[in-house]
């Protein structure tokens, strides 16, 4: 009977188990949150998978040493960011109406951005000088540099800073999140402080990729505020970062513009190709959407065949010219998937001005009637 090796063991699992969140977490990915959750699973994979083949090549130097030395650079040069993705990812959570909490998280954020470059650049300069400040090979042998210990103490002191950035901003998270999103640095720190005392085990990805698998059954799969076909924000989900955006802007003085987009005739989607072509319409038009408006806009699905964007742009002819851009798209798409040709947009907006003092109800309501006036105006033609 063949023994493995622990470490052997627990990479294998680990990776199976971030491959199946990557695999679930697909639809989501559209929304920014997850886009950056997916950035911490893959960055993982990517150093488990470095991790296991230095080991290999450590255990069979006079055939495989070229993958030791690849295996260690990359993670070497590249674990920080592990840590800078999960605050980037934890950040999401954040109520951006609470201002006061900005320039703290900031200076957390540049602290966790400045390691991550200069550890980057010392690994880069250690390695193509040949230094050997953090870690070489001697004779196919792995060895451990003079400045290795310094490394792993900032490394370490940088997870725990993970958990006491999430404990110091917790009244910043939203409220469905706050308790959840502690899992992530939390596991984090233990896989840290188990690898520590358990030299041949990759506890810390292990720690992340749990922390993830947990964040993942809470609120990341079923998040309430996405849509279940789009993956894109829903009613509720809008609302809320519509009235995040009126409260943000009433205090910082920063004006945005929301976009209200109804499809013309889309019943003649389902009556002509079948309600499984109208599905497939509705994820186009929310992939179109996030296309143009980038991951930064909050783009949701209103209801039925109705979609919203809010954005930063608030210049009427830079607005106008993605609207037209969003036209153009459609009339691709009504080619290409057989569409009838009469299957259209109708688009109302509006820049909110933070000196009118408007509630997040009364601006949406008039952008819904800024979008049916045009819609009216269509039915006419």
């Amino acid at each position: 009977m063949i023994a493995l090796e622990g470490w052997l063991v627990l990479n294998f699992y680990t990776v199976f188990l971030i491959t199946l969140l990557l695999i679930f977490q697909s639809k989501g990915s559209k929304m920014i949150r997850g886009r950056k959750y997916s950035a911490i699973l893959i960055l993982t994979l990517i150093l488990l998978i470095s991790e296991s083949l230095g080991r290999v090549g450590e255990a069979y130097p006079d055939q495989y040493l070229i993958l030791a030395e690849v295996g260690y650079f990359v993670i070497f040069a590249l674990d920080p960011l592990d840590i800078l993705f999960a605050v980037n990812y934890i950040d999401c959570w954040m109520d951006e109406s609470n201002t006061k909490s900005k320039m703290g998280r900031n200076i957390f954020r540049w602290a966790f951005q400045i390691f991550a470059i200069i550890n980057l650049i010392l690994v880069l300069v250690s390695t193509i000088g040949r230094f050997d400040w953090f870690y070489y090979f001697q004779d196919g042998v792995y060895y451990r540099g003079p400045l290795y210990l310094i490394r792993a103490l900032f490394l370490i002191l940088f997870i725990i800073l993970l958990v006491v950035y999430s404990i110091l901003f917790r009244n910043s998270i939203m409220n469905d999140y706050k308790n959840t999103i502690l899992f992530l640095p939390i596991f984090s720190v233990l896989g840290a402080i188990l690898q520590v005392f358990i030299s041949n085990m990759s506890t810390t990805y292990a720690g992340i990729s749990l922390g993830c698998l947990v964040v993942y059954f809470f609120f990341q799969s079923k998040d309430v505020n996405l849509d279940y076909l789009t993956g894109v924000l829903n009613r509720r989900g809008l609302d809320i970062r519509l009235q995040e955006k009126v409260k943000a802007s009433a205090t910082s003085g920063r004006d945005f513009t929301a976009i209200m987009i109804d499809v013309d005739n889309f019943k003649a989607i389902n009556d002509t190709l079948g309600h499984s072509a109208g599905d497939r319409a509705i994820k186009d038009i929310a992939d179109v959407l996030v296309d143009i408006f980038g991951q930064e806009a909050s783009i949701g699905r209103f209801g039925g065949d109705e979609f919203c964007v809010i954005t930063e742009i608030i210049t009427p002819i830079d607005i106008r010219e993605r609207i037209g851009e969003i036209r153009d798209e459609i009339a691709v798409l009504r080619r290409r998937r057989g569409w009838p040709r009469h299957v259209d947009i109708s688009c109302g907006y509006e820049i909110y001005d933070h000196t009118k003092q408007l509630s997040a109800k009364k601006f949406a309501e008039i952008i819904d009637e800024k979008m049916y006036a045009e819609k009216e105006q269509h039915h006419r033609m």
